[in-house]
């Protein structure tokens, strides 16, 4: 009998749990020293990693329909963008972060799963009002009403710190008032990008008592990978949404993962 491997630590929103019909991971460290994404989603999750969709994220306002080899396959990422919907059961979608915001949306009646890397250059430039309206245009504009939406672990204002061309750049976005603040040093600015993130999902029209905010800041915890801490430009978690096919048996989404 093969000995059972520690899980990787991760966390899961109450919000998103409470959507029939799909199931969803923020993950973080993984206890287990070189099990790679493609492992990790088929030994923990009993999810092959070519139906989740991820992209070659570049800090944009591109929002893109799921595709087949979108999913992680040997060779690396087919398209840029850094957001990513799906309506197919049986399909989901991720984004690797190590600092910046994760976003997971799902509908309350309407299969669709929605996931967004949002930076603050993401922020600034639209990236999660894009996701809303393309969301919309295919949904209908009651849809959004519908939409669940959660802001995962990232850098927190306890600890994140920018300088003046980020605080420039963030200035005007909604919520900004009480999530943007003068640093102790001169010329820094220390800034709460996951109440940035649910600022800008309720300001695009998703009510606020269907954003929640899952996770802590990465900078502070080391169950968490964090670009800040660690220095490394290899070291993110996957985060993902996925469609649950109700027509083939897998795993339970509502009693393992939601």
């Amino acid at each position: 009998m093969s000995e059972l491997k520690p899980l990787p630590h991760f966390v899961q929103s109450p919000l998103l749990r409470s959507v029939p019909g799909v199931y969803h991971a923020f993950l973080g460290v993984d206890p287990v020293e070189g099990r790679g994404r493609r492992e990790r989603l088929r030994e923990v999750f009993s999810l092959a990693a070519e139906t989740i969709g991820t992209l070659k994220q570049v800090h944009s306002t591109s929002a893109l329909s799921f595709e087949p080899g979108d999913g992680d396959v040997p060779g690396g990422w087919r398209r840029e963008g850094d957001a990513l919907w799906t309506e197919r059961p049986g399909t989901g979608v991720g984004v690797h972060t190590a600092d910046c915001v994760p976003i997971l949306l799902a509908h309350r009646k309407i299969p669709v799963a929605a996931a967004i890397h949002a930076g603050w250059r993401g922020l600034a430039a639209g990236i999660v009002e894009e996701t809303v309206r393309i969301l919309a245009a295919r949904f209908g504009d009651a849809a959004v009403g519908g939409i669940v939406a959660v802001a995962g672990p990232c850098a927190r204002g306890c600890c994140y710190e920018v300088g003046e061309e980020s605080a420039e750049a963030l200035h005007g976005l909604p919520g900004e008032a009480s999530l943007l603040r003068k640093g102790k040093a001169p010329g820094k600015w220390t800034a709460d990008l996951q109440g940035i993130a649910l600022a800008a999902l309720q300001g695009a029209g998703i009510p606020a008592g269907q954003t929640e905010a899952a996770g802590p800041c990465t900078i502070c915890s080391p169950l968490f990978h964090s670009f800040r801490r660690e220095k490394s430009t290899t070291a993110r978690q996957l985060s993902f949404l996925y469609i649950r096919d109700v027509s083939t048996s897998g795993i339970d989404g509502g009693s393992f993962l939601g």
